[in-house]
């Protein structure tokens, strides 16, 4: 038997590539102790921006499927997993026989490393007696104030949550375009924004059991004395003989009696800001005349501005839009007022949908999604 010699041909420099390939693809087989941290910075921020977008989507489609009479139904995410895998290869290639058979042909090195992520994501339906009683129910006092107290403009907030303050109603829809009732609770609103700019006016909590907050009314002498007075007297109350006399005026959860020295406040529920929101809908005429959505009043303060604008293709500057019937129906982006209006409607009706969500008993649907 003939044996026949092989000879590996390599050059140093060829040797060396090779050995700094192989260092470095140790070194990247390593790091993959800290891809997993580097996928939770990048994936967090994707899957956030996904499910809040997703989530504006829905309640505004809601919104306007609503507007046209039309049943609709909610999903919450409640949990996503994130599963993710890697892998990595690594080969090297030589040459066999004279150099003129494989020189350039050759690859001394190659490597790569694979990355896969496979989401499941987690659906509850939002329905049940809770979902609904948080929906249709007041905002509680404790919520209102502690929504008041924390942002700038605290009136647009009593605008937006309060119906009725003793006698002054702040209604959602008017019966008459005249307006008088809403022009004297924005009276009352001009009065409160301006005692509260001041230091004049202040929300306080009450140390009795009966009673959870109190207006104060302190320091208004003599600059706010008349703006003092006029507050009171549209609320009904009596005006202190005294110009330098505190006003401690206990704020209850109520339609005021007459008998009691207090300030009574009534709000809304989340149910009806988004029926106030549903009559802001632009309707294309075309489905104003075959009689395809529900008709509203004239609605008060609150509705006053807002706007869901309804455009044939699809807009181009817009916060959230969907399409329904064949047209897209968006908040503008530029539209500040809307916008702060639909963040507190989602804010609300987010918390009724996790309370429902929560809720063990509801069937759950979950999605494996693969890339």
């Amino acid at each position: 038997m003939q044996l026949t010699k092989i000879r590996i041909h390599y050059s140093q420099d060829w040797l060396i590539l090779t050995l700094t390939s192989l260092c470095l693809v140790a070194f990247a087989l390593s790091g993959c102790a800290v891809v997993g941290p580097r996928s939770i910075s990048m994936g967090r921020a994707d899957y956030n921006e996904a499910i809040n977008r997703t989530e504006d989507e829905q309640m505004l489609l809601s919104i306007v499927k609503g507007r046209y009479g039309e049943t609709f139904s909610l999903l919450a995410v409640t949990g996503v997993a994130a599963n993710v895998r890697f892998g990595a290869n690594a080969g090297v290639e030589v040459g066999f026989g004279p150099n003129e058979n494989y020189d350039g042909n050759l690859v001394p090195f190659s490597g790569g490393m694979a990355y896969e992520e496979n989401p499941t994501i987690t659906y509850t339906p939002v329905q049940g007696e809770k979902y609904l009683r948080q929906l249709l129910s007041p905002i509680p006092l404790n919520i209102l104030v502690l929504i008041i107290r924390t942002v700038t403009y605290s009136d647009y907030y009593i605008t937006l949550l309060v119906n009725r303050v003793n006698d002054l109603q702040n209604p959602d829809f008017l019966e008459a375009p005249s307006g008088m009732t809403a022009r004297r609770f924005q009276r009352f609103l001009e009065l409160y924004k301006e005692l509260d700019q001041a230091g004049v006016l202040q929300w306080v909590e009450d140390p009795r059991k009966e009673v959870d907050f109190d207006i104060l009314i302190t320091g208004y002498a003599p600059a706010y004395t008349d703006k003092v007075r006029e507050y009171l007297t549209l609320l009904g109350l009596s005006v202190p003989t005294g110009e330098s006399e505190d006003i401690v005026l206990p704020v209850i959860f109520a339609v005021k009696g007459r008998e009691l020295n207090n300030i009574a406040i009534s709000t809304r529920s989340t149910f009806d800001l988004i029926e106030i929101f549903r009559a802001a809908i632009e309707i294309p005429q075309e489905h104003v005349d075959a009689g395809l959505t529900i008709d509203y009043p004239v609605t008060g303060l609150v509705g006053k501005n807002l706007r869901i604008q309804v455009s044939k293709d699809k807009p181009k500057q817009a916060v959230v839009a969907v399409k329904h019937r064949g047209h897209w129906f968006y908040i503008d982006e530029t539209d500040m007022h809307t916008k702060l209006f639909y963040d507190v409607v989602r804010t609300l009706w987010s918390v009724s949908i996790a309370a429902a969500s929560d809720q063990r008993a509801a069937p759950v649907l979950t999605i494996p999604v693969s890339r």
